[in-house]
């Protein structure tokens, strides 16, 4: 999932969230509907469950952005500071075996 905005209800979690150029929206994980604005969507789940009590405005729900959301985001953010020292890009790299040193190869057996 990309970009979304959640509420969570006693009749469940909704959910508003970003697929392409639409929006989709969801009641845990069932999607009711696709439409072409977030609003649109809104106006459609508060009319579909006037029971759940759902807000009337976008910015009183829970706004969970792109980046903030996806785990690699989450991974290049928190790497960021990082600097590699003594890495030669034009170097190519030299791969290590782990097999220790004296193991038979595969198909020879020690037991003659």
């Amino acid at each position: 999932m990309v970009s979304q905005y959640v509420f969570p209800s006693s009749r469940g979690m909704f959910r508003i969230v970003k697929h392409g150029h639409r929006w989709r929206s969801l009641i845990e994980a069932r999607e009711v509907a696709r439409h072409d604005s977030p609003e649109a969507a809104l106006d459609a789940l508060r009319l579909a469950w006037p029971q759940a009590r759902l807000p009337q405005m976008l910015s009183q729900w829970r706004y969970v952005a792109e980046a903030a959301y996806l785990p690699h985001a989450r991974l290049a953010r928190a790497t960021n500071g990082f600097r590699v020292t003594g890495i030669d890009p034009s170097q190519p790299r030299v791969r290590r075996s782990r097999r220790a040193q004296g193991r038979p190869s595969r198909g020879v057996t020690d037991h003659g």
